[in-house]
């Protein structure tokens, strides 16, 4: 099977998005914001109050570090502002003779100064983050690969958005741009794709792992892939970036639409309560011509919503909601409560006041004042103020006011439209008064949560995962509003669900179900590899008679990939080259390959290669039962799935197995799927002792782009099956990256420059050893898992990698939690599979979440060589978790048995 891709009509498009979307507020920095206050003494056993929503803004009125006191004021262009900027709210210890103009886009005198004053705003957070200054290397212009870059481009306060642009300098090194004026950008018509439109990158500062930052100008200009500005619905430059995040090709975090939903809190806490299960605070909220999507539904928790026909002569009806609020058991303990304006026009013009609970006509006064500023699906928002957790401590109480937290989350919309927690940024300070923004310092969560005493990493722990369930579900609950909008609304074009690929696919099998899911579908018998380079010759004729116009071509398949090599040959596309695919092919080849490898770099690949030598007659097997220390391990050249692998003692059962194979496998139809297309040889190898593991590995133009270890249990000797497997690695740190050097390594040796590949190793007493390289992405469960725990799909790396396109992947990955898996042979469990694990029961439960189903058979035939049929597995936070969740679940279907014991397999992931 030999699927191509071709991208239509824009490569850059179809990258992963991993800033989506802002989730507080409104509608563009990603950052989701909670608030929930704890006192500072410490505490052994703490009692704190659920996470509750804030939807206060990051708003660009707090930029300056010293502060406006007056809660009207809007400062800055972004919000809607206008006139110059403040003149002495840093203190300039910073060089300031750094290159800001634009060649091509001058300035004038008010646009110059914002530019400035946005660049001594991003080096006063620098600073007080404790990361170095900016470094100016604009007079060196970075030429780049036009076309094949990922570019996260951000328009707006660094203020704001630092979190973001950290984060994203973390994800995608380099990739990660902040445009501080919108004169750093230039739109252009997309050629072919009439109104619509490219934008350009010329200058920006590029953010980089350890908040290291530098202001680079690009020739050519960078093609941004992804754009993400502060769209202010007022005059200034938040017009200018809306007008720039029209109609562009590229996906973008926001639109004017979107934006003008997200900044409605109202709204946004009534989808958040009902629909993500997230706390908000009590509210009463008064709306005036509410728009439809508040209108009606169910009601929500602490949330009462009172619809007015017009805004005078409300006084009794106020007075009545107002009252009957401040004495519901919904405000909890709260002794205050705030009274603010919600609505996208008051975006940046954040009025509040606060009142005692008890002050009930003042209360009502505010109200009614707020009321006449009221226009048309906005409202008046009365909401408890969260009094702090108290959490008792010894000495008594303090005589200081006490400390609260505010903890913010970036939260990323990864791969499948899945949320994922990514960085959790904390405030300190009073808890006497609104914490906010622009009146604490951002620290990590461990640091927050240890100035109010809660130290231990247990206690830590529970916060953590409380935040990431809340924000997570948060996010899912906005994604689930999004996918009820229409593309123009979520962004334009590129905001709708896809990936720009078309997929034109080569198959022996013309009633293959493929054949109707792709662009177009060409029957060829590629079964033939002897004739792989006469059949490469034929298919790019195909191609060019069809005028087809490919970017790139992969396989899959371990018995196409040869012909995959071939063809990319012929028709001039990025891949590994044919001779590096027929080494990594041949399993003896590989090894004897890289045991000659003893030059630089060190450590040098021989050092993780075992000795082996090939079989193809009765006359090989005695010679090499001379050459390879027994016991050894004999199986097909070209197989796979462990089909045919045994631990051989001593000669004798080398000859034996070396008949026995001879005579039951000859063909592609003795075992279809195995590699028998390439014949049945076979090689002897030193068998190793150690623990197994798989290695996938995403290289791109020679470089470690990514790579994912995980854990396989002990294998049922003499045999070679797989019983078990545990994603992420329980390895410690430094025998991880050994693993992960040691398999990009071997993948090097063998020229596999670019691709998706799977190398599988022992780690033994002296280091890792390979068993072999499969040269495409990690069968069976292997890709669901990294998707499912990294959000990261091989599958359409090695689509990206094909065409010529870096993949934006992690270079540490984290995984969200861990997946363990154990086998079920049909040979063990053929009782049980039509039974109590029958596949529709083992479908309920992985519908159910209650285990991860991966088939890898479809149906249940029992035969002398066998591969798993499925994997069942259990996630759960730590590897003891998700193996119990196993272990109990196995013994409950009837898995776990005498002959077949589970709790020995899992055995090595504690």
């Amino acid at each position: 099977m030999v699927p191509w891709a071709s991208l239509h009509p824009q490569p850059s498009s179809s990258l992963s998005r991993p800033l989506e979307h802002d989730l507080g507020w409104g509608g563009r920095q990603g950052l989701h914001c909670w608030g929930t206050s704890l006192p500072c003494p410490p505490c052994p056993r703490p009692t704190t109050s659920t996470p509750q929503l804030s939807l206060d803004p990051l708003h660009p009125q707090w930029d300056c570090p010293l502060g406006s006191k007056d809660l009207d004021r809007e400062v800055g262009p972004w919000g809607g502002g206008s006139g110059v900027p403040p003149t002495d709210c840093f203190p300039g210890s910073w060089h300031q003779d750094v290159g800001l103009d634009c060649k091509g886009s001058p300035e004038g005198a008010e646009a110059r100064a914002w530019t400035v004053y946005y660049y001594s705003l991003l080096q006063s957070c620098l600073q007080q983050a404790g990361l170095p200054e900016t470094q100016d290397r604009s007079h060196v212009p970075r030429t780049g690969c036009p076309g094949a870059e990922v570019t996260l481009c951000l328009l707006g306060s660094p203020s704001t958005f630092l979190s973001v642009l950290l984060e994203g300098g973390v994800q995608s090194p380099g990739n990660m741009l902040l445009c501080l004026s919108p004169a750093w950008l230039t739109k252009v018509a997309a050629p072919g794709q009439p109104g619509e439109a490219a934008l350009l990158v010329s200058k920006a500062v590029s953010f980089h792992p350890g908040g290291l930052t530098f202001l680079d100008d690009f020739v050519p200009p960078r093609r941004a892939t992804y754009f993400l500005a502060g769209l202010g619905l007022g005059p200034g430059h938040g017009r200018e970036a809306a007008e720039l995040a029209r109609n562009l090709t590229c996906p973008t975090g926001a639109s004017a639409e979107l934006a003008r939903l997200l900044e409605d809190r109202l709204l946004m806490r009534r989808l958040l309560s009902q629909q993500g299960g997230v706390a908000v605070p009590a509210t009463l909220a008064f709306t005036y011509k509410p728009p439809g999507l508040l209108r009606g539904g169910d009601a929500s928790p602490g949330l009462r919503l009172v619809e007015l026909s017009g805004k005078e002569g409300q006084e009794t009806l106020v007075k009545e909601e107002v009252e009957a609020f401040l004495h519901s058991e919904a405000l909890g303990d709260a002794l205050q409560v705030a009274v603010k304006l919600s609505g996208w026009r008051w975006q940046g013009r954040q009025v509040l006041h606060l009142h005692p609970r008890a002050e009930r006509d003042t209360v009502v006064d505010t109200v009614l004042m707020l009321l006449e500023k009221l226009e048309e699906e906005e409202s008046v928002l009365v909401e408890a103020m969260c009094p702090s957790a108290q959490l008792p401590f010894p000495g008594g109480p303090s005589s200081s006011p006490e400390l609260a937290v505010r903890i913010c989350t970036v939260v990323c919309r990864t791969q499948g439209d899945r949320p994922l927690l990514s960085k959790v940024v904390c405030g300190v300070g009073r808890g006497d008064r609104p914490l906010r923004h622009q009146n604490s310092l951002p620290s990590t969560l461990e640091v927050a949560l240890a100035q109010l005493g809660l130290g231990e990493p247990a206690q830590v722990a529970v916060v953590r995962q409380r935040v990431k369930a809340a924000a997570e579900a948060a996010l899912a609950a906005v994604l689930a509003l999004e996918a009820g909008l229409s593309a123009e609304q979520r962004g334009g074009r590129g905001a709708a669900l896809l990936w720009f690929l078309q997929l034109h696919l080569v198959e022996s099998d013309p009633n293959h179900f493929a054949s109707q899911l792709v662009q177009t579908f060409i029957h060829f018998d590629v079964t033939e590899h002897h004739r792989d380079e006469e059949n490469a010759r034929l298919l790019a004729e195909l191609v060019r008679a069809r005028g087809l116009k490919l970017d790139g071509c992969f396989s899959y398949w371990d018995d196409c990939l040869v012909l995959t090599a071939l063809l990319c040959q012929e028709l001039g596309l990025p891949c590994s080259s044919p001779a590096a695919m027929c080494l990594a092919k041949q399993k003896s080849r590989t090894q004897l390959h890289l045991l000659r490898r003893h030059g630089p770099p060190w450590p040098a690949p021989s050092i993780h290669a075992v000795a082996c030598c090939p079989l193809e007659s009765e006359a090989d097997v005695e010679r090499a039962v001379h050459q390879v220390p027994l016991p050894g391990v004999m199986k097909l050249e070209f197989g796979a799935g462990a089909v045919g692998v045994r631990l051989v003692e001593d000669a004798p059962q080398c000859h034996e197995h070396f008949s026995r194979i001879s005579r039951d496998l000859q063909g592609e139809a003795d075992h279809p799927g195995i590699g028998l297309g390439w014949g049945n040889a076979m090689l002897l190898m030193e068998f190793v002792e150690g623990t197994e593991h798989d290695v996938d590995l995403v290289v791109f133009g020679g470089r470690l782009l990514a790579a994912f270890v995980s854990d396989n249990g002990p294998t049922r000797l003499p045999g070679f099956t797989e019983t078990a497997a545990c994603m992420p690695t329980g390895l410690a740190p430094e025998q991880e990256a050994q693993m992960v050097q040691a398999a990009f390594r071997c993948c090097l040796g063998c020229g596999l420059l670019d691709g998706v590949f799977n190398v599988e190793l022992k780690l033994t007493g002296a280091g890792p050893r390979l068993i072999e390289i499969n040269p495409r992405m990690g069968g069976f469960y292997l890709r669901d898992w990294i998707l499912e725990l990294y959000g990261v799909d091989l599958l359409l790396a090695a689509a990206m990698v094909a065409c010529g396109l870096r993949p934006a992947l992690p270079a540490h990955p984290r995984a969200r939690g861990y997946l363990v898996g154990v086998m079920c042979l049909v040979s063990q469990h053929l009782q049980a599979l039509s039974s109590t694990a029958s596949r529709e029961t083992l479908q309920a439960l992985h519908d159910q979440g209650l285990l991860r189903l991966n088939l890898l058979e479809e149906a249940l035939v029992p035969g002398e060589y066998e591969e798993p049929y499925c994997s069942v597995a259990c996630a759960g936070p730590s590897p003891a978790e998700a193996r119990l969740r196993l272990l109990g679940l196995c013994q409950g279907l009837g898995i776990d048995g005498p002959n077949y014991p589970v709790a020995h397999f899992l055995s090595h992931f504690k």
